[in-house]
């Protein structure tokens, strides 16, 4: 079989001449990807060639899912819009807002996912993604997400958070001789989410699209908006 010559090295006259010539019911694929390449050139600055072209377009959909930083600037953007709702939740609730107690900071962290699932479902962002210029989309197609593929993508954190709230519960309504199994248990399941945000970082920087473990779950791609 005939190796297919490299078109993106031809000029945009050669490209033309190649498809007029060539025989597409033989050479389908060749008249396919020259067809493709004059599309790229057209579309491209006329004094860019057609390698360049399809090298701009690559760099252009890297660019898309460079999201990393993003994301870093979205989670501390959402953290400080959500400080001051939850401390003024609990002013109106007439609790006072203490970083150690367990059953308050469980009951943010509940809220603060919560906040996650509805704005990705509805908005495709949240506050903070709304500032940095990300947006979480559907992976196969990039359409908007639903209320099922965000709680989906957010499953894990949920999970973890309610079996932690449960187990605060249990132990302040529940009088245990001892509780230190139950101590254990509650490390045992901070251990287990440490472990999940810190593969959440790695999976991120180890694929293309910068898909955290949470996105493939989801089956969704945050992606930089043009708006």
């Amino acid at each position: 079989m005939d190796r297919m010559p490299d078109f993106s090295s031809y000029t945009y006259g050669e490209l033309l001449d190649v498809r007029n010539q060539i025989d597409k019911t033989i050479y389908r694929d060749r008249f396919d990807e020259v067809a493709r390449l004059i599309q790229i050139y057209e579309a491209s600055p006329k004094e860019a060639s057609p390698r360049e072209a399809v090298e701009e377009e690559q760099k252009a959909i890297t660019n898309k899912y460079a999201t990393f930083w993003h994301r870093l600037g979205a989670a501390i953007i959402d953290g400080f819009f959500l400080a001051p709702i939850l401390y003024l939740e609990c002013l109106i609730f007439g609790v006072e807002f203490n970083l150690n107690d367990q059953l308050q900071q469980s009951l943010h962290g509940l809220q603060i996912i919560i906040y996650y699932i509805f704005m990705h479902a509805f908005y495709g962002q949240t506050v903070g993604k709304m500032c940095t210029g990300v947006k979480v989309v559907n992976h196969e197609d990039e359409t908007p997400i639903g209320l099922n593929q965000s709680i989906l993508r957010e499953s894990v954190s949920l999970g973890f958070c309610l079996i932690g709230l449960l187990l605060i519960v249990v132990s302040l309504k529940v009088n245990i001789a001892n509780i230190e199994p139950l101590i254990f248990t509650l490390l045992f399941i901070g251990i287990l989410a440490l472990g999940w945000n810190i593969s959440e970082f790695i999976t991120m920087l180890l694929n293309d699209k910068r898909r955290a473990v949470h996105d493939f779950i989801g089956r969704t791609v945050v992606v930089i908006t043009n708006d």
